[in-house]
């Protein structure tokens, strides 16, 4: 009976290791891929200054590297920039249309709604449009 009761401790203690090695292993494993997460949420040229910090810190650029780098990200953004003014205009009317064909479908309540929906849209994705 002793050496039955053992037996099942033994067991018991195995599988309570097993489990405590599994918390720390997966604790381990969240702890690395929510860093690499973040590491590539980082890399966005919408953030100019955190997509420059991920690629200098995992890169581990020279000074001079860092320095040509930052200059690069400058340049292509404005570069950007100049793209977005050229095709904003034709961006613009093009949603403007798809609005006004989507309000001529709902009623006066719906459209209220709908106006203020496009209201929330415009000021999240555009600032300057409030």
């Amino acid at each position: 009976m002793k050496s039955q009761n053992r037996m099942l401790l033994k067991a018991w203690g195995a599988l309570a290791i097993v489990f405590a090695l599994g918390c720390v292993s997966g604790f381990a494993l969240s702890g690395v891929l929510s860093s690499r997460a973040a590491v590539k949420q980082a890399t966005s040229l919408r953030d100019p200054d955190a997509y420059f910090e991920a690629l200098r810190s995992e890169l581990i650029l020279s000074p001079e590297q860092s320095s040509r780098v930052r200059s690069i990200l400058e340049e292509t953004r404005a570069e950007y920039r100049n793209i977005c003014a050229e095709t904003r205009p034709r961006y613009d009317m093009l949603r403007q249309q798809a609005r006004s064909r989507m309000r001529d479908l709902l009623n006066e309540g719906q459209q209220q709604k709908f106006d203020s929906i496009v209201l929330q849209e415009d000021c999240s994705t555009c600032p300057d449009k409030r």
